[in-house]
């Protein structure tokens, strides 16, 4: 992906340098261990165990990738609005911070309105529910977009 800034050299030098200043700084979205809690009924199995099955599947739950899609959806979004707020002054940090927020309201709308495989009968007769990554919603009020 390419990204353009207009503007003269003074504010890519500038750029450069907000850069440089949080270089050790990501956004990351998903289940940081310090939010993960186990799944409800189970000692060692955790939210972020549970959510790496779903997104990937295994040999009885097909791949939903309500993580990897959102992202990569979103991609040309977040380039943008990082262009759009460091053009408005916004200090790095604060965008990191703005694009982990937006990223994790993305991930959570995905969950809910993605066009996912449907549920086995089994499942939807278990959570007398047909909609897929949708049981108790812990899941998807786990999602967690955070900048370390």
């Amino acid at each position: 992906m390419t990204v353009q800034i207009t503007g003269n050299l003074a504010q890519a030098k500038a750029l450069i340098e907000r850069l440089r200043a949080d270089k050790d700084k990501a956004v990351y979205v998903g289940f940081p261990a310090e939010f993960d809690k186990p799944v409800e009924g189970t000692e060692n199995f955790n939210l972020a165990s549970l959510a790496a099955v779903l997104e990937f599947g295994n040999a009885h739950i097909p791949s939903r990738p309500f993580l990897r899609q959102t992202l990569e959806e979103n991609q040309e979004k977040y380039t943008a609005l990082f262009v759009q707020w460091f053009n408005q002054g916004v200090p790095i940090t604060q965008i990191y911070e703005q694009l982990a927020i937006t990223a994790q309201g993305d991930v959570q709308l995905n969950i809910v309105r993605g066009n996912w495989t449907v549920n086995a009968p089994s499942t939807i007769k278990r959570k007398k529910s047909s909609k897929p990554l949708i049981d108790t919603g812990k899941m998807r009020q786990s999602v967690r977009g955070i900048v370390k």
